[in-house]
Order: C-alpha cells, then structure tokens, then sequence
C-alpha cells in the first residue's frame, strides 16, 4: 500500500509539472506569435514612409503614402501615422494613431521597454560612399532626421513570468531611393 502511495504521488509530481511546462510554452508561443504580428504591421508602415517626422526612443511619428488602389489617378497625400508607448496604470500600452485620430491599441502587457527604435541615416561622403551612422535623438538635427533610412526595432515585452525578446531592422525604401535619386517623383 505504502508503494501504491509513493507512485501514485511521484505521477501526480510530473503530471503537474508536465501540464505547468505546457502551460507556460503555450504562453510564450502566443505572446510570440502575438508580437510578431504587431512588429509585421509596424515594419509595412515604416517601409511606406515618405520621412520620419519625430523619433524617440519609445515613439515614432511619420508621414506615409496611403494604399491606393490601382486604378486611381490621383495620387492621394501622405498620411502621419504615430506608433507610441504609453502607460495606463500597470499595464504599457503600444498605440498607432493615424491622421491625428485616437489612438488604437496595438499590443498590451505588463511591460514593455522603453527603448524600442534605433534609427541611422544614410551618410554620403564623396570619399568613402554611404555608410549608416546612428541619429542621435537628443540633438535632433532635422537634416539627419530627413535622411533617415535604416532603423532597427527591438521589442522585450513581459507578462506574468513570460518575457519575450524579438528584433528586427526595416529600410525605408522610399527615403533611400531618394537620396539615390532625388529628382525621382513617387506615385
């Protein structure tokens, strides 16, 4: 009976551990996949923009050209579009707001870090060709912030015990093939 008792309890030990390990994978899986899906939003947007019009390390506000759709002649103006970290009680918040709307909440969790973006502009010197070099946004000098092209986005978000961690870089397309050819109009 004593042996039925040490087995019966050595089982329920690593059944309850199992279904725990369990739980907190399928946590992580879907802050994961929930944040992956927020940063691909991010990343269309950025790729779209037209200039960067304020960086912080927690916000940044752009202008971007509006999807259109083909058979559209008219070329409709960039829209400003603002993603921002905010703090409602314990929880951060990541917010897009458009156009000067409300704000849409993103992404919520308990955390969120307050150094998401760092931005590089393109550097052209006629000796060396272009080279990125980092946008300071303490000086905030508007002809660097014009020719920013290149920003990598680093997210660490927590909820519970669960932390996640993911980063990635965006070109600004149409930024950069500006300053390759400036007399380029877009459409």
């Amino acid at each position: 009976m004593s042996l039925t008792i040490l087995v019966g309890g050595v089982m329920y030990l690593l059944q309850s551990q199992g279904l725990s390990t369990v739980a907190k994978g399928t946590t992580r899986l879907t802050l994961q996949s929930e944040l992956r899906r927020k940063m691909e939003r991010m990343v269309t947007d950025l790729r779209a923009a037209k200039e960067v019009l304020d960086i912080q390390p927690d916000m940044i506000r752009f202008s971007r050209f509006p999807e259109r759709e083909e058979d559209e002649d008219e070329i409709p103006a960039p829209v400003t579009i603002t993603y921002q970290v905010e703090r409602k009680g314990k929880q951060a918040v990541l917010v897009r707001a458009e156009r000067g709307e409300a704000p849409i909440e993103i992404m919520s969790a308990e955390q969120i870090n307050d150094d998401i973006f760092f931005p590089f502009f393109e550097d052209i010197s006629p000796d060396e060709g272009p080279s990125f070099t980092p946008f300071d946004m303490h000086a905030n000098d508007s002809d660097q912030r014009r020719r920013i092209t290149f920003i990598r986005i680093r997210m660490r978000i927590r909820q519970g015990r669960e932390a996640i961690s993911l980063g990635t870089s965006v070109t600004l397309r149409t930024v950069h093939s500006l300053l390759l050819q400036p007399g380029w109009h877009f459409r």
